[in-house]
């Protein structure tokens, strides 16, 4: 009996000791195909992401509209994604002529331009030093990449409108009913972490409200005041070139510079004296935009630091190319509110530093505690049995 029970304690040992070296190997398992299955479903998760960044910018606006007319937030959402979309449809109506125009203008002068670019720097030793050590890269394994990205993205036109139509209409169920998508995605974190997991996706999408609300500021005023002063100086397609402008201006830091070099290459075909110009206005509105426009809109938004911004678009384009380049500022203000409120503030217990408590805006308003009886409540007194209440 004895041998029989120091067997079945044996076989228990040996079962317990392999169970507790399976799970590890069952975990990493698991974190590996969970790894690869967000590597391959980059794209839908990236459209998701998009589709939140615009839920959240309807209800910013459906808010605004709530607070003026009383009415549901809920119900303000449709009345000011039509109202979007109608003025989308109004500009293209009114404008939508002159910049195809003049888009068709930059597709067929730009090249001209690089050649004209390319006969005046072979006038003199610097540009043929430049010429010279520009022809040893190979451009076309450089470029190669991102056409074939752009291709397959842009090259199927049902492709493009399914991805438009699918951001739109998720966006909009986000913005209608995000309560019931908030309370779906806490239930699969343990209820003893449920609450702070809830403030920060709060913090979070406060924060990424304000920034988009303060980077659509900026797009705005940098793409008008690029159009403008390309106008003035009698630039070819000022309003393609200003779109383009503004657009580009989603991406802090980098899509300004990127967003000059089809100015500057248009003003080459005017002469050095216009790229001088063309420069100057560049530098000009980039330091506007970043010792005064900025610092007014991020003062009621927030500001990402900018070296973390380079970093994070250059980490962002490398693991997902263009797209990653798109998305990598409002990606950054993720990570950082994650850092921030999961790991300073829960694990070190440190006031965090990003966004400060100061810019923490409406985050109490959204976090309301429960309701508390009001004071002037009857309390109910219980009687016991065989009792009478006295008159």
């Amino acid at each position: 009996m004895n041998n029989e029970l120091g067997a079945f304690r044996e076989d228990a040992e040996r079962t317990k000791s392999a169970s507790s070296r399976l799970h590890p190997a069952i975990l990493a398992c698991v974190v590996v195909a969970a790894t690869l299955a967000v590597w391959k479903l980059s794209d839908v998760l990236v459209l998701a992401f998009g589709a939140a960044l615009l839920a959240l910018l309807l209800r910013g606006l459906a808010h605004e509209v709530s607070r003026r007319t009383r009415a549901p937030e809920s119900w303000a959402v449709i009345p000011v994604l039509l109202l979007l979309l109608g003025s989308i449809v109004a500009v293209g109506w009114l404008f939508g002529a002159q910049i195809t125009s003049q888009f068709n203008l930059l597709a067929k002068d730009l090249p001209q331009s690089l050649a004209q670019l390319a006969r005046e720097l072979g006038s003199s030793w610097w540009g043929v030093w430049l010429l010279g050590h520009a022809q040893d890269v190979n451009l076309g394994n450089v470029t190669a990449p991102v056409a074939s990205y752009a291709a397959a993205l842009f090259g199927s036109v049902f492709r493009t409108v399914a991805y438009v139509a699918v951001l739109l209409f998720a966006a909009l169920y986000f913005a209608v009913q995000p309560a019931r998508y908030l309370e779906g995605l806490l239930r699969l974190v343990p209820a003893p972490r449920r609450r702070v997991a809830r403030e920060m996706l709060e913090l979070l999408g406060v924060t990424l409200r304000r920034w988009l609300i303060g980077q659509s500021i900026t797009m705005t005023v940098v793409g008008t005041l690029t159009a403008i002063g390309l106008a003035f100086l009698g630039v070819t397609a000022p309003l393609a070139l200003g779109l383009i402008a503004g657009m580009f201006a989603f991406v802090p830091y980098v899509g300004p510079i990127l967003a000059s070099i089809s100015g500057i290459l248009m003003a080459a075909m005017q002469g050095p004296v216009m790229v001088g110009y063309v420069i100057a206005l560049y530098a000009s509105i980039h330091f506007l935009e970043g010792n005064i426009i900025n610092p007014l809109v991020q003062a009621e938004a927030v500001e990402l630091p900018p070296v973390l911004t380079l970093f994070a678009t250059l980490v962002f384009g490398l693991l997902l190319g263009p797209v990653g380049v798109l998305m990598a500022a409002p990606l950054t203000v993720v990570l950082l509110v994650a850092v921030n409120a999961l790991y300073i503030e829960e694990m070190l217990s440190e006031r965090r530093v990003w966004p400060s408590r100061a810019k923490s805006w409406d985050v109490q308003r959204l976090i309301k505690p429960a309701a508390s009886p009001p004071a002037h409540a009857p309390t109910i007194k219980k009687i016991k049995p065989g009792t009478t209440r006295s008159m």
